[in-house]
């Protein structure tokens, strides 16, 4: 679970930037929202609000930054640290500051980085969430450190002076230098218990993923025939590999069947505009080819089954999207999306989020929108789940609806289109002279 997020001197944000997921204790409406069974409330969905080019996208760009440097040891040669740091600025810094508080294995953790091209800092420690001071697990500048459980000082500085662009977390996965699981359990959790879906997200080995977890794909039916599209099934149709070479006629298809790399892989996939065509693998010793069919409601009741490549683009991305709700509910996932209606209509995505806001779930999800529809909160979301960016002399600020002094009866999606809390576009008039 994701408690607070602080970004500083990152892309547009310049000034440090704090989001968090904790409630308003003022606030009494859907208290459903709220996860009370930790020792801090937390808040279990957050949408962000503002203009094009204020700074939505680069929320989720940061955290995708902190969790690349955080599982992939080389991530920073991989790229050009000048691309990151705020450039709207005569006096640069060169540090990108990040500080995350979240809650994994029934423990409180709090991470900061500093990160410039001279020297990394960090700083990993159990937190004591206002009620006691924080513990601390390793504090790591450049390649000296200090750490309760350190087994080797002089092995860890070696390991670092191999390594002056590494955070110590990835590292002391593959080379064990601190003598405590916790800086494992960090890695757990930023590689596996929180996913980034940005606006072009695909999922190549979709059907792999339904074919292998059926109470997904349960999940995934419930959906489509809840929300009205004309899909009342998904499923998933297998072909043995011989009989679907002899009957087609797809020139790109034969050559992907053909080759025989089954023998070193166990699925091969087809992968076509977005669309998860087929899979190619093994099962009970024979080679298979699996598809998703859809069926559609016709005319007077009749129903066909539709391959994907017949779909929209918005039930391809509704597709993306059921695997994370299913995720955030179920395994308890921190999902972060981008543009959550992307190529979906408002009403299906309000309805969509309504259905994941009024179950059961254990988990987070954190995106970024345009729906205005979402703001009513009678409806869908408390004032302390909605926040704002706005960009003034290229800098992003970020700021909570919860800000403002609100009356029950206040409609705020009139009121943020009147610009009553910012975030919106400033346009004028458009002529040509």
């Amino acid at each position: 679970m994701l408690l607070r997020l602080k970004i500083k001197n990152f892309l547009s944000c310049y000034d440090e930037v704090v989001f968090d997921m904790f409630p308003n204790i003022e606030q009494k409406n859907f208290q459903h929202h709220i996860y009370n069974n930790m020792e801090v409330p937390i808040l279990k969905q957050a949408a962000i609000y503002g203009a094009n080019g204020a700074g939505k996208s680069n929320f989720i760009k940061a955290v995708t930054f902190l969790r690349n440097f955080i599982i992939r040891k080389n991530f920073l040669k991989s790229i050009n640290l000048n691309d990151y740091l705020f450039q709207l600025t005569k006096e640069k810094s060169q540090t990108i500051f990040f500080e995350i508080e979240f809650f994994h294995r029934e423990e409180y953790y709090i991470y900061n980085v500093k990160i410039s091209k001279k020297e990394i800092y960090e700083k990993l420690s159990n937190s004591g969430i206002g009620k006691a001071d924080d513990k601390l697990i390793f504090e790591r500048k450049g390649t000296n450190i200090i750490s309760p459980s350190i087994q080797n000082e002089s092995l860890v500085k070696q390991l670092l002076s191999k390594n002056p662009r590494s955070s110590l977390i990835p590292l002391n996965l593959q080379f064990p230098v601190l003598d405590d699981d916790k800086a494992k359990h960090i890695y757990d959790w930023f590689s596996k218990k929180m996913e980034i879906i940005l606006s072009n997200s695909t999922i190549p080995a979709l059907i792999k993923l339904l074919s292998q977890e059926q109470q997904l794909l349960s999940f995934a039916n419930k959906v489509f025939e809840s929300v009205g599209v004309g899909i009342d099934e998904i499923k998933i149709r297998n072909t043995p590999l011989e009989k679907l070479i002899k009957k087609s006629e797809d020139a790109e298809l034969n050559q992907i069947i053909s080759i025989d790399s089954l023998q070193k892989v166990s699925n091969i996939v087809q992968f076509q505009d977005n669309r998860n065509l087929l899979n190619i693998t093994i099962q009970e010793g024979k080679k298979t080819v699996q598809e998703l069919l859809f069926n559609q409601i016709g005319r007077d009741g009749y129903r066909k089954a539709m391959k994907i490549s017949a779909q929209s683009d918005g039930t391809v991305r509704l597709l993306t999207l059921i695997p994370a709700l299913w995720r955030a509910m179920n395994e308890g996932k921190v999902i972060f999306i981008d543009e959550i209606e992307s190529s979906i209509h408002p009403c299906l995505m309000f309805e969509l989020l309504r259905f994941y806001a009024n179950n059961n779930s254990n988990g987070q999800i954190i995106f970024t929108t345009h729906i205005t529809q979402l703001l009513n909160q009678q409806e869908l979301v408390r004032p302390d789940e909605i926040w704002f960016v706005e960009k003034s002399e290229g800098n992003t600020k970020l700021y909570s609806l919860s800000d403002f002094k609100l009356q029950n009866t206040s409609n705020i999606e009139n009121g943020y289109l009147d610009g009553r809390y910012g975030a919106i576009p400033v346009i004028d008039e458009i002529s040509i002279e």
